[in-house]
C-alpha cells in the first residue's frame, strides 16, 4: 500500500494539538522543560500578572474576545501614565530570563512570547530593550517555540527547529525538525549552530546505528517521487535526520554526500532542491554566519 507524495507546494499547517506534541517532544531537554515564564495570560482567576523588570512595571491583561484576548503593557519608571501595549496576541507571556542582556548590548531587555493559537499558529517573540521608547529590538516568528538559555558566559542563547520542515517529505508523525542555534548580536540573529557539533553529531549517530542495510537497499530501489510505501517511512525518517543535522551544523558537503548515499539516485538532485527550498524560507535563513558578527 502506498500514499502519494506529499508536493514541494503543500502549506505548512497542521492541527494545533499535534504541532505541540512534536514541539513538546523537540524541547523536552533539562534546560527547556525547568524554564517557566514570570507571566502568563490567560491566567488562573484572582492571580495578578504583573512584575518589575529594571524599574519597568510589565502588566498582562486578558479579554473576552476571541481572537487577540492577551496583551501586554509596559510602563517605565515613575511614570503615571497607562503604559505602552507591546504585545497582542491569543496567548501571551513573559519570559524568565527578563530584565537581562539579550542581545549583548549591555542593557536589559524584556522577551515577550506570543501564541496565535487555532489553525493559524504560531508563536511570535518580540525581544523589547527596556530603554526610553521601548524600542522593539528584534521580532521571531517560528511554527516551534524558542528556547532562551543563559549560558556562562552570560549570553543568552536560542535553541530551536525549523519549523518549515513539518510535512517535508513524510506525514507530521515522521517529519525531522532540524534544531538550531542561534544569538542575538545587536538587531542581528547569528547563528551559532557550528558550536553545537556535538548536539548535532548524537542525532547523525543514532539514525545511523538504526539504519539496515537491506532498509537503505529498498529505499535506493524505490520510486520514492512517485510514491512511498508506509514501511519505508522511519528508513527516510532517519536518512533525513543524517542530512539535515549535517547540513544545520554547517557541514554542507557531508549533507549531499550522505543523501547521495542513501537516496534514489534518479531522485537525488529534485530532493536537494526541495530541501534548499524550505531552509531558503526557514528561520535559519534569517541569520547571518558567526564569523560576520565577529563573535
Amino acid at each position: 500500500m502506498s500514499i502519494s507524495m506529499i508536493s514541494s507546494g503543500s502549506p505548512m499547517r497542521s492541527t494545533l494539538g499535534l504541532l505541540l506534541v512534536g514541539a513538546a517532544i523537540f524541547l523536552m531537554k533539562p534546560e527547556a522543560s525547568a524554564q517557566k515564564p514570570v507571566l502568563v495570560c490567560p491566567a488562573p482567576k484572582g492571580v495578578p500578572q504583573i512584575h518589575q523588570f529594571s524599574g519597568y512595571s510589565v502588566r498582562l491583561s486578558g479579554s473576552s474576545a476571541r481572537a487577540n484576548r492577551c496583551f501586554a503593557t509596559v510602563t517605565a519608571p515613575g511614570s503615571k501614565t497607562a503604559g505602552k501595549r507591546v504585545a497582542t496576541d491569543w496567548a501571551v507571556s513573559i519570559n524568565a530570563l527578563s530584565g537581562t542582556d539579550v542581545n549583548g548590548d549591555g542593557k536589559p531587555d524584556l522577551i515577550v512570547q506570543g501564541f496565535s493559537g487555532g489553525a493559524h499558529c504560531c508563536y511570535t517573540y518580540r525581544i523589547i530593550g527596556l530603554t526610553e521608547g521601548l524600542p522593539v529590538v528584534r521580532e521571531i516568528h517560528n511554527q516551534v517555540p524558542v528556547v532562551f538559555k543563559s549560558r556562562d558566559d552570560r549570553r543568552v542563547e536560542l535553541d530551536t527547529g525549523e519549523g518549515v520542515f513539518d510535512y517535508f517529505l513524510v506525514p507530521h508523525a515522521n517529519s525531522v525538525i532540524p534544531r538550531i542555534f542561534m544569538r542575538l548580536d545587536g538587531d542581528q540573529l547569528v547563528d551559532v549552530g557550528s558550536e553545537h557539533i556535538a548536539d548535532y553529531d548524537l542525532e547523525i549517530e543514532k539514525a545511523r546505528r538504526e539504519l539496515t542495510t537491506d532498509e537503505l537497499d529498498m529505499l535506493k530501489k524505490s520510486t520514492y517521487s512517485q510514491g512511498m510505501l508506509f514501511d519505508q517511512l522511519p528508513t527516510v525518517q532517519k536518512v533525513l535526520t543524517i542530512v539535515l543535522n549535517y547540513l544545520y551544523s554547517g557541514r554542507q558537503d557531508e549533507a549531499w554526500k550522505a543523501l547521495d548515499e542513501m537516496w534514489p539516485p534518479a531522485d537525488k538532485e529534485r530532493v536537494e532542491k526541495l530541501i534548499l527550498e524550505r531552509r531558503s524560507r526557514g528561520l535559519l535563513s534569517q541569520t547571518i554566519d558567526k564569523s560576520k558578527a565577529g563573535l
